[in-house]
């Protein structure tokens, strides 16, 4: 099936290439019937606001400088091992996020929004946490074993090419 609202992108010699510079988004028109006009994109952003920027700086270097300190507390302090009253649960509601995370972008890529971006970035990271506590909460031998190939060649790969689309997508936003 082919997207008009999607470019040509094929695999060659060099890697991945785009025909154009541009991915070929463009903004829905309020003249397609049961389409909503997408919203357009601001260009002034966080830039355009000082104190907001310099706000949000300080929030984040707030949290990071707490952050620190507080995983050394919690590799010093928390037991070697827990057991989880409800792990099922938790593992279920990780794996299910993922999918809602594909599930959205794909949606929003075959509609060509731009905001494709958010749920690939989130489901990105996702993906990365899934394998890092499937290796680390895997039993040692074979479901060791089988967590790192998980990880390594299913998971993280995936991880990869989601945040590529994000950054892919919200580079041409620009």
């Amino acid at each position: 099936m082919h997207t008009p609202a999607l470019p040509a992108v094929r695999l060659g010699i060099e890697g991945w290439h785009r025909p154009a510079r541009r991915l070929g988004f463009r903004a829905r028109s309020a003249s397609r019937p049961g389409q909503p006009p997408q919203p357009a994109l601001r260009q002034d952003g966080l830039r355009s606001r000082p104190v907001l920027l310099r706000r949000a700086r300080l929030v984040a270097l707030t949290v990071g400088g707490f952050l620190l300190p507080w995983c050394v507390v919690l590799a010093v302090a928390l037991p070697a091992t827990a057991q989880a009253q409800h792990w099922a649960l938790a593992w279920t509601g990780l794996d299910g996020a993922e999918a809602a995370a594909a599930l959205a972008t794909a949606m929003m890529l075959a509609r060509g929004d731009r905001r494709a971006s958010l749920p690939a970035a989130a489901g990105g990271t996702l993906l990365l946490i899934d394998a890092w506590f499937d290796v680390c909460t895997s039993a040692p031998g074979a479901e060791h074993a089988m967590a790192l190939a998980e990880a390594a060649f299913i998971e993280i790969p995936l991880a990869i090419a989601a945040w590529w689309l994000a950054i892919m997508l919200t580079r041409e936003t620009r």
